[in-house]
Formats: C-alpha cells, structure tokens, sequence
C-alpha cells in the first residue's frame, strides 16, 4: 500500500471532510517550507522533518528510536502521494542523550530530539527530478529570534499535514498546510504541561473542533519558523502528558544541534559502520549497518 493510498483511507475514515487536520490553516505556497521532509517508519507511524543541513535531518526522537534498518524519507514536496518529491536514506541516527524511552511510563522524557545522517546530501541548487521546488535547509542556532524578538515577530508559523487528529498517525490531507501562530512568554501558558520550561508557548487560532482544546492536532516533527529560524517542533501526544505538551523549544537545544551537525560531516560519504571518533555533550549515535542489524553506541561525554 501506497502513501497516497494510506492518506486516502485516512482521510475516508475521518468524518470532517473540509478540514480533516483540525487546525484551521492554508495550503503552504510552494515558496515556502522547503526545508520540510516526510517518512514513514517501520511501524508505519508517520513523521515529518527539517532540513538543518543539505544531508541532516532534526525530528522527534520517539520517531525513530528503536529503528532497526534503513528507511527512506522525502523532501521536494507539499503533497503526500506516491511518485512525488525526491528521496534519500537514513544511515544513522543520533539519539539525544536525555531521551530515555525505557523509563518514558516513570520519568519525563522531554529532550525527544534526534538528528537523521542521510546516504547523500540534497541539492540545494538544482531542481531534481520528481521535485515540486529546489530543497532548501532552515536556519537554527544562536542567532535565532529570542527574547522580545520572539515574542514580537508576527511571522510565525508551523506546517503539518494533521497526522494526529483523532488518534490516527498517518497524514490525513494530501497538501501541507500552514497555520500562522504567535510565540508567548511561558508565563501565559500553564506550567503543568511545560515540563521543564521546555516547551514553547504559543497562541494560534481556535481548532476546527472544541474538543482539541488550544492545541490543535498536528504531525509529530512540524516545526514552529519564525522569520526563517526554526524555533519549536512537535514532539509531543496526548499519551505523554503530562510531560509537557506541544512545541519543544529548540533554543534550549542548540549544543545539541550546533554539535550534532558538526559531527555528522565526518559520517557523509563514509562507510555505514563508521561512528564518531570524538564524543560531544548530550548525544548518543545509533548506527545502521548493511545487514537486517543496528549497532549502537552510547558516547562517553568530554568537555569542549
């Protein structure tokens, strides 16, 4: 079974036919969201993605962890349907640190971050076939809007396809859609659901239906942009509370991706089994080899 044929039966089982992702968007201009990227796991559990490099990959880490063979992911495409967009192979995986799925029933996991190696880099300069639009990477870091800078900027906004509504976990539209949102100081979120102060406050407009409360259902991985800067992503489902709920702030996090994408220039082009030489804070890397079998290495943290 196809992609589309999965987002179709979805969308068939879902009894709101005008607006089946419960969030009351716009179908995302093909200008925008380039650095958006789809896949499905091995569980068939559907996850989306930003490009933070031409060959790395930011998503949830309860996305992939556990996964034991190579997978595919797309980018090039607003559309959930089969034969579009361009593809490439996740090789390895690189678990945040602070993620510890085993205790996820007893313990808070919020660091629920991974960074996805792929075989080979996109291009971010010419058209490839079967592309909707050139890729493009999102910006990240320190330089990303803080402060009152966040709290004022009034281009916000997420992207999803809505694969959560109603429980289910594969997309339920075929085009990605956008829904402007504004980030808020902490304090006018309730803290029961911001474990850690590690998740985003935001406001955007009411759901399609009352019941999703103020968060309305989106993909595991859509990510917060605000002025071109990727400031949040889903990480979260109705069954982690209440471990917080909603849009991690990457800010919290940009060792993790400053050093995560610095290593993982070492591991393009190179041989599957290769793993990192020299440990950073806060990661561990999960490595996928050519066989049906995952060898994983948990680093030992040195200081920088």
């Amino acid at each position: 079974m196809g992609a589309g044929q999965i987002g179709g039966i979805a969308t068939l089982l879902d009894i709101d036919f005008e607006n089946a992702a419960g969030f009351l968007g716009h179908t995302a201009d093909v200008s925008e969201a380039q650095f958006v990227v789809y896949y499905l796991s091995h569980a068939m559990m559907f996850c989306a993605g930003v490009l933070l490099e031409a060959h790395v990959v930011l998503t949830p880490a309860s996305c992939v962890v556990g996964e034991k063979y190579k997978f595919e992911l797309y980018a090039g495409t607003h559309k959930f349907l089969e034969n579009t967009g361009v593809s490439r192979q996740v090789h390895h995986i690189c678990l945040h640190k602070g993620y510890n799925h085993t205790m996820r029933w007893k313990v808070c996991t919020s660091d629920n971050l991974a960074l996805l190696i792929l075989n080979q880099q996109f291009s971010f300069h010419m058209h490839e076939n079967g592309a909707e639009y050139i890729v493009n990477r999102v910006r990240y870091g320190v330089a990303a809007p803080n402060g009152e800078a966040r709290y004022k900027d009034r281009s916000c906004r997420f992207y999803g396809w809505g694969s959560r509504r109603n429980g289910f976990l594969i997309p339920l539209l075929i085009n990605l859609y956008r829904l402007d949102v504004t980030v808020l100081p902490s304090e006018n979120c309730h803290q029961m659901w911001n474990y850690k102060n590690k998740y985003l406050c935001i406001r955007q407009p009411a759901c399609k239906s009352e019941k999703h409360g103020a968060l309305c259902p989106d993909d595991l991985g859509s990510v917060v942009v605000c002025s071109g800067y990727v400031l949040g992503m889903m990480t979260s489902r109705l069954i982690d509370r209440p471990c917080g709920v909603g849009f991690t702030d990457l800010s919290k996090y940009n060792k993790f991706l400053t050093c995560g994408v610095d290593d993982s220039r070492d591991l393009v082009d190179h041989d599957v089994y290769m793993e990192f030489d020299t440990a950073r804070p806060l990661m561990s890397l999960q490595t996928v080899s050519n066989g049906k079998s995952t060898k994983t290495k948990t680093t030992t943290p040195k200081k920088i």
